[in-house]
């Protein structure tokens, strides 16, 4: 079997055959995940060259550490939350940049928390950015990976490595404090 004919290969089974010491197919599994990898990383930080390095790393990091992986959890909901742990590590050390960088959709989905109607028809784009810019960082990341990346909870609770219940506060606790904010 070559490298190149994996597209018919789960991620396990790429993964079992890494595990086996056949580091070749290291490769193609990289390849499956650097968009997604590239994408989560621009998400966070907002450069793009950081994003890019943080990338890197992260394959580092993978490859260094898939032994320890587990199929308890799907190799994507692992691989996030080797992805979240490294870009707050890097915004933790690089404090110029802890600003995460939101997309006009989170912005979108912003406006769709609001619980006030006439509010959010109020809501420009500049306001939703300032708001965003006032939240906390744990409260910007969980916002991004409930509304803006469709993450489940359960996942969220995988990557994060907290409880169910401590999720769903959260959320909930970060949506408040948004609907505090606009309220004045």
């Amino acid at each position: 079997m070559t490298i190149f004919s994996t597209k018919n290969l789960t991620d396990e089974e790429v993964i079992h055959l890494i595990k086996e010491g056949d580091a070749r197919y290291f490769g193609a599994l990289a390849e499956r995940y650097r968009a997604t990898i590239l994408s989560k990383c621009k998400s966070m930080v907002k450069s793009e060259d950081v994003a890019k390095d943080l990338s890197q790393e992260i394959l580092i990091k993978v490859f260094l550490q898939l032994k320890a992986y587990r199929k308890d959890a799907r190799f994507s909901t692992w691989l996030y939350s080797i992805i979240y742990h490294t870009c707050i590590d890097h915004m933790r050390k690089d404090k110029k940049r802890q600003h995460l960088v939101l997309s006009e959709k989170l912005i979108d989905e912003i406006a769709d928390l609001v619980e006030d109607q006439d509010m959010e028809e109020e809501l420009t784009i500049p306001m939703m950015e300032s708001l965003l810019d006032r939240l906390s960082q744990d409260e910007k990341i969980i916002l991004l990976l409930k509304y803006k990346d469709k993450h489940s909870i359960q996942d969220i609770q995988q990557s994060l490595g907290l409880s169910q219940s401590a999720v769903k506060m959260r959320i909930k606790r970060a949506r408040q404090h948004i609907n505090d904010l606009l309220k004045g």
